[in-house]
């Protein structure tokens, strides 16, 4: 997550402060201290099994360097480094460059449902990963959709083989790559264009020559991102476990916990390497950056105008088979399956059954069950991650405290670290005797879904509150702070009612993306305690089909109900009065009354 915040300079910098120290340190301390608990130690717990295997957890853990250069030997190891370097590179630059492509049909020409391609991506993008793939799998395994409704058995071979988890990966990935380029097309330049073109250069000329290198910098990062999601992800090798065996860094920590007896160095290493290598990733892409400026718009710069396309019906066409092949085809083969009698049955109408969503209701239903604990631990991850992301917003928004950098460092770490690699820092963490001595040995708890929750969920809610609080002048705060009021009387009166739409939306978008958290669930959830991922996992992978994909795609539907429904309680709940500033015709816009040079710059809470 990047800051807003920065040194006061000039006057402003000399000029003694109005803020409160005591409050602002003490609430930039908690926050230090609730972020090494939530990332810092399990973190470090990671990294130390890959040196110290076991260590406070058996009573012959010793000092093991070497079982760092041991991957070469371990054919385990080796197959796992190598497919998830092979999946991710390869997506990284087959959906990273599907992605950027995708953006810029969308940014150079309109055309009848063009908009369609944002509703897909944002689909794609909050849709689980394990679902998704579970949908490919249905669609592509021998007795699947693609068998039976079409006839097509050459579709099995081709997607469950590496090119094609690397072309599932892509599809299902490149709404990053997507985004990082549509938000670099709103804005344009037209004089290079418009230059090119006097030079005699063509459309695909200006394209490869103009566009595509000004556009290097949301080019690359969407490809970092998709490589990075991808590295990461726990979804495909989970689904794919019972129909192909392709081993991944990920998966094969989370079989390192899971097994007995458990391989605590095996853990340590893969994810040492995990973490190693999305390091490396991000230090490049940094490094790409810096060494050429790509800060070309001028006062020339306009929103982008799309112009019209000369055949329409031709993109439109292209777009349709787009959201068919990125939607259609998993979630559709979902739906099918879960209306389904039988996967084999194809689409005969004797196939047809409801029976699938009725054994959800049934008395007794673990899916309801693991539904309902569920959306309780994404409902209490959601509150707490939003509490959390805006007060840590304000502290890098509006204060000087000096712990800024770690709070910063440690959202940026929880947002690249795969969810995996944190839970099993929990287990390694909330396991230690010395803890289970003091009565804080939560593992085998809910609680710790919920500190997992928050540590995965933390980085997008403070990113969503960024943005608006940046917009606040700090003269609002600063009036509030002359009157008497204290740093949160402050917070709730003043700043809460301004920011409450990003408030809500970071309260959404958190709840929505919490209910299916496979990684934590499964590594996380005590044995009594079913949860929905876990639950849709098992049941896919002991048959149930039908029964798997109805409790999947009705959750999702509940769950989107349910986050349009606290957007709006939200709001109300949250802005009850008048907003503040002008909202009537006529109305007088605040007054500063403050001098230029005693203006208090960002970097200082009232």
């Amino acid at each position: 997550m990047t800051s807003s915040a920065g040194p006061a300079t000039g006057a402003a910098a000399s000029r003694p402060r109005l803020s409160l120290p005591r409050a602002e340190n003490g609430l930039g301390s908690v926050l230090v201290g609730v972020l090494v608990v939530l990332v810092g130690l399990p973190l470090l717990f990671v990294l130390a099994q890959g040196v110290f295997p076991g260590i406070g957890l058996t009573p012959d853990w010793s000092f093991q360097p070497g079982l760092l250069t041991e991957i070469g030997e371990r054919p385990l190891w080796q197959a796992s480094l190598v497919n998830s370097l092979t999946l991710a590179s390869g997506a990284m630059v087959l959906g990273g460059g599907f992605g950027s492509a995708l953006a810029i049909l969308r940014h150079s020409v309109a055309y009848p449902g063009v908009g369609i391609l944002d509703g897909a991506a944002w689909v794609l993008l909050v849709s689980p990963s394990f679902i998704l793939a579970q949908g490919w799998v249905l669609f592509a395994s021998p007795s699947g959709v693609a068998a039976n409704s079409f006839g097509a058995d050459w579709v099995g071979p081709l997607v469950f083989s590496p090119g094609g988890l690397i072309v599932i990966m892509s599809l299902t990935q490149y709404p990053l790559a997507y985004l990082a380029t549509s938000a670099a097309l709103r804005w344009d330049d037209s004089s290079y264009r418009q230059a090119a073109a006097l030079s005699g250069a063509g459309p695909l000329t200006v394209l490869r020559t103009v566009r595509l290198p000004l556009l290097a910098p949301a080019l690359i990062s969407g490809a970092i991102l998709v490589f990075v999601d991808v590295l990461g992800d726990f979804g495909l090798p989970a689904a794919l476990s019972t129909s192909y065996s392709y081993p991944t860094l990920p998966y094969s920590i989370y079989a390192s916990v899971r097994q007995s007896p458990v391989r605590f160095e095996l853990g340590g290493v893969l994810s040492f390497y995990l973490i190693v290598i999305l390091a490396l990733a991000i230090i490049v892409y940094m490094r790409i950056l810096r060494r050429s400026r790509f800060d070309f718009l001028t006062n020339r710069a306009s929103r982008v105008i799309v112009p019209r396309a000369r055949r329409p019906w031709a993109w439109t066409a292209v777009t349709v088979l787009v959201v068919l092949l990125v939607l259609g085809i998993p979630l559709g083969s979902s739906l099918q399956v879960s209306l389904s009698r039988s996967a084999a049955g194809g689409l005969a109408p004797g196939n047809f059954t409801l029976e699938h969503y009725g054994e959800i209701f049934a008395r007794g239903s673990v899916m309801l069950t693991g539904a309902t604990n569920s959306l309780a631990i994404a409902a209490t991850v959601a509150i707490l991650t939003t509490v959390l992301g805006f007060l840590i917003a304000v502290v890098l928004t509006f204060t000087g405290f000096r712990g800024k950098v770690f709070i910063d460092l440690s959202g940026t770490v929880a947002l690249a670290v795969p969810g995996i690699v944190l839970a099993v820092g929990y287990i390694f963490l909330w396991n230690q005797p010395v803890l289970a001595g003091l009565g804080l040995s939560l593992y085998g708890s809910p609680v710790l879904l919920v500190f997992a929750g928050v540590a995965t969920a933390l980085p997008v809610a403070v990113r969503l509150q960024l943005g608006a609080l940046a917009q606040v002048p700090p003269a609002f705060l600063h009036a509030a702070a002359l009157s008497g009021a204290g740093l949160f009387v402050r917070l709730r009166t003043v700043l809460l009612p301004v920011v409450a739409a990003a408030v809500v939306s970071a309260l959404a978008a958190v709840f929505a993306s919490s209910v299916f958290d496979l990684a934590a669930t499964t590594m996380l959830a005590p044995p009594s305690f079913t949860t929905l991922p876990v639950e849709i996992l098992m049941e896919f992978d002991r048959g149930h089909y039908g029964y798997a994909t109805a409790g999947a795609l009705f959750t999702a539907v509940l769950v989107v109900v349910c986050a349009l429904v606290a957007s709006r309680l939200g709001m109300v709940l949250l802005a009850p009065g008048a907003p503040i500033g002008p909202t009537r015709r006529g109305a007088a816009a605040p007054t500063d009354h403050a001098s230029p040079s005693s203006r208090t710059t960002r970097g200082q809470l009232p």
